[in-house]
């Protein structure tokens, strides 16, 4: 009976501490378990055509770094493949979003600009897109990269232009 008794203390003593523990995780490690569901996610079950599979792995990856930009606000790289996350399932209004917030903590950073334009882009916000780029235009001093850039510029004009769409794929008034 004391053997009981002394378990059962035991288990109410232990049990808080593993629950302490568990909350103990960084934001690191819930983004390091993300990106290891995203890969098998992406480079293991689409791949197989595993459709259910890829869905669980996506939303465990996307649940792991929610919890890291819980733990940690303002790191970029959580941010940054939560979006990708997103986008690679197609939901690319929600990767604008994510990759939006990215961009307020790292104006600085190129690739986030052209992440959140794509993802715009995908999501029929050309104009939107266009903006992104040209204020990614603004910071830029390289030649090739400004002329990339005023490429892209220009084809999104058109596709504005084209399908007669303005910013979030609301019509254009005349």
């Amino acid at each position: 009976m004391k053997r009981i008794i002394v378990m059962i203390c035991f288990l109410f003593l232990f049990s808080p501490g593993m629950n302490v523990y568990s909350q103990a995780e960084t934001a690191e490690e819930f983004e390091r378990r993300g990106v290891a569901h995203f890969k098998r996610a992406f480079y293991e079950a689409i791949p197989q055509k595993d459709k259910a599979k890829a869905d669980t792995e996506y939303a465990l990856a996307e649940k792991a770094f929610q919890k890291a930009i819980q733990k940690k606000p303002d790191r970029v790289e959580s941010y940054l493949h939560l979006g990708r996350t997103y986008f690679v399932q197609k939901e690319f209004l929600k990767a604008a979003n994510v990759y939006e917030k990215a961009l307020r903590l790292a104006p600085e950073r190129k690739e986030v600009y052209l992440q959140l334009a794509s993802a715009l882009e995908m999501a029929g916000d050309y104009k939107g897109a266009e903006k992104t780029l040209k204020d990614l235009r603004e910071q830029e001093k390289d030649g090739h990269s400004l002329r990339a850039l005023d490429e892209l510029i220009n084809r999104l004009g058109k596709r504005t232009r084209a399908t007669g769409m303005d910013n979030k794929g609301g019509e254009n008034k005349p």
